[in-house]
């Protein structure tokens, strides 16, 4: 099974089970934090007792967090990701915010230090850039609809523009009005 087929089953069970639903609501940041805590942790070498220890508490405690068999309060993840050397970021933005995959973080780190700025800087103009760049090339997008049909004939036409996975596609033509037309033309046009 691929990851669209498992990506598309499971939204086809959150839509049908209202509980299923409201447990990936719950728990989706969690497992979140959970899975790069998990990363941050391995990539130190570091065991659930050597957190704990940094924590000053029980390896069993880390246990039933990383399980999702206990709720943790916000000082517990904050004390979870300083003792793996992170920071605790929550925003109620999720669909504006980023993560860098975890195979080029070292790469971006690099970078940011080349330029003598935090990876969050860094991170912030790279973004801007890109967007700004990206902007730029959709408001440039131009079809020559003038030189439709016949030279003579002039055409004003105004249309809908959807930006989808790095492809432009026309979803559809509101209007075409025709501005200038030869009388003999006129007659196929009105047809």
């Amino acid at each position: 099974m691929k990851k669209d087929q498992v990506l598309d089953y499971m939204d086809s069970l959150e839509k049908e089970d209202k509980n299923l639903d409201l447990y990936v609501k719950m728990y989706e940041a969690l497992s979140s934090f959970l899975t790069d805590f998990d990363f941050m942790k391995d990539s130190l070498g570091m065991t659930q007792k050597d957190v704990a220890d940094k924590m000053g508490t029980t390896q069993s405690a880390i246990s039933r967090i990383e399980s999702l068999k206990t709720n943790p309060s916000y000082k517990q993840l904050l004390k979870m990701a300083e003792a793996v050397g992170g920071d605790l970021y929550i925003t109620p933005m999720k669909d504006m915010t980023v993560q860098v995959p975890y195979d080029l973080q070292e790469t971006v780190r690099k970078l940011a230090e080349g330029e003598d700025k935090t990876t969050n800087e860094y991170l912030d103009e790279v973004i801007r850039d890109a967007v700004e760049s990206e902007y730029e090339s959709y408001t440039k997008m131009s079809i020559p609809w003038n030189k439709v049909c016949e030279p003579i004939a002039t055409y004003n036409c105004e249309s809908n523009f959807m930006w989808k996975k790095a492809e432009w596609s026309m979803m559809n033509l509101q209007k075409i009005e025709v501005t200038s037309l030869k009388p003999e033309t006129q007659k196929i046009a009105a047809a």
